[in-house]
């Protein structure tokens, strides 16, 4: 079972009637969003970088008037995601910095995660370095194979380390269980601290 899960639908660019295309400004109006209709029970809701974009996941049936109501009602979460999203650095895109980031990877991620493996008792996995758009990290475990996202090597080395503890875990447990959440807790108890950091950045 891969851990990275990806779904597609029918996208569709929304302005509430207050918005004026103000795309959520000071003025009190409807964030401007992106909506995807997915087979699912609840709405869902990301503030992407680099530029602030909100999108919008709902059932397919859900009413718009339902779907307004609740982008409207996290108006102001959405102001403080995008201040965040505007700030941080500019995805990587194919090109000196990213095979810099490459090369760097190659020397450093493999020896950490096999020091991380043989901690947790576990076989190195075979690994993979790329970029990546939605996730930090991805483990397959029927495959035991682990990517990582190029990104990781602009951040902080104990943020790295968290992600490869974390891929590492799912070949103990491939979903986000209690069992999942014990083995984090054993071999990185602060390991929600440093998510927080991670997702902020």
């Amino acid at each position: 079972m891969s851990t990275d899960l990806t779904a597609s639908g029918a996208r569709d660019v929304f302005e509430g009637s207050d918005a004026a295309g103000s795309g959520g400004g000071d003025s009190g109006g409807m964030p401007e969003y992106v909506l995807t209709r997915k087979r699912m029970k609840h709405l869902r809701m990301t503030v992407k970088a680099p530029h602030g974009t909100v999108h919008v996941s709902a059932p397919v049936r859900a009413r718009q008037r339902d779907i307004d109501a609740f982008v409207m009602s996290r108006r102001d979460w959405i102001l403080k995601q995008q201040k965040v999203a505007v700030e941080m650095p500019v995805p990587l895109t194919a090109g000196p910095e990213t095979e810099r980031l490459r090369r760097e990877m190659r020397e450093s991620v493999p020896p950490l995660m096999e020091y991380w493996a043989d901690r947790m008792g576990l076989e190195m996995p075979t690994l993979t370095l790329r970029r990546m758009t939605s996730r930090w990290g991805t483990c397959n475990s029927v495959k035991r194979h682990v990517t990582i996202n190029l990104e990781l090597g602009r951040r902080d080395p104990e943020l790295l380390e968290y992600v490869i503890v974390h891929e590492l875990a799912h070949l103990y447990e491939p979903n986000h269980s209690k069992r999942f959440y014990a083995v984090m807790d054993k071999y990185l108890p602060e390991w929600q601290a440093k998510r927080r950091e991670l997702n902020r950045r």
